[in-house]
């Protein structure tokens, strides 16, 4: 069972955190203060240190998915909403560092955008970023989800939404829970099939990225497309 409040406790940490805007706080310190919202007048601290400790670290914390976080004791729903809308503001924030530049020459914020949203994710999830004769994005569709290690891709799928919003260009992109970037022999054939149906009706298939949060594989680069 959670131990009541202890009385001034937050009152300190909030000093703690104006102090030097944050930098100092212990991972878990950061977690309580976000857990504020959800537990009136409880003391957070156990819950915020057991999910370090079922995570392993802050990050992973806010990629984990609903059943993992409903399994730690004394979580309850409204922790899981605010650890969830956090990770919306980091994905978010994000997203407007590219949302109205060239993708095609702002590559490295892309990748900061796909690290975050998508590369620590535990189940492989799949992006497809679409953009206009610019190179602007116009839209952005979450694919599919898969498993740890398999997410289907439809090729038809993809080919149709982008004639819809009369994207010329497209970005696919997505993870591998387990850390290694490599593609896998179905990763490479499917790409090769979507890059031929994009070629056959004038849409540029300008990249595939696997992404991780520490790493990430191009296709283009590594002159598989």
């Amino acid at each position: 069972m959670m131990k009541n409040y202890k009385k001034g406790h937050r009152k300190r940490l909030r000093e703690k955190i104006i102090l030097d805007n944050g930098q100092s706080l212990l991972d878990y310190e950061v977690l309580e203060h976000i857990l504020y919202s959800a537990y009136s007048r409880i003391d957070v601290k156990p819950v915020a240190k057991s999910l370090i400790e079922s995570f392993g670290s802050l990050n992973k914390v806010f990629n984990a998915d609903l059943e993992a976080l409903q399994n730690v004791d004394d979580v309850s729903n409204a922790a899981i909403s605010a650890i969830f809308c956090v990770k919306q503001a980091f994905v978010r924030s994000a997203r407007e560092e590219i949302k109205n530049l060239p993708v095609i020459d702002n590559w490295e914020k892309l990748l900061d955008y796909l690290r975050i949203s998508i590369g620590s994710l535990n189940k492989e999830n799949f992006r497809v970023i679409y953009m206009n004769k610019k190179y602007r994005l116009i839209a952005e569709d979450l694919q599919n989800v898969g498993t740890v290690d398999q997410t289907p891709l439809y090729v038809r799928e993809i080919i149709k939404r982008a004639l819809l919003i009369g994207s010329t260009s497209i970005v696919i992109s997505h993870n591998h829970p387990s850390g290694d970037t490599q593609p896998s022999n179905s990763d490479i054939s499917l790409t090769r099939q979507l890059a031929e149906a994009c070629q056959s009706i004038g849409i540029e298939l300008i990249d595939h990225i696997i992404i991780t949060f520490s790493s990430y594989f191009s296709f283009k680069e590594n002159r598989l497309l």
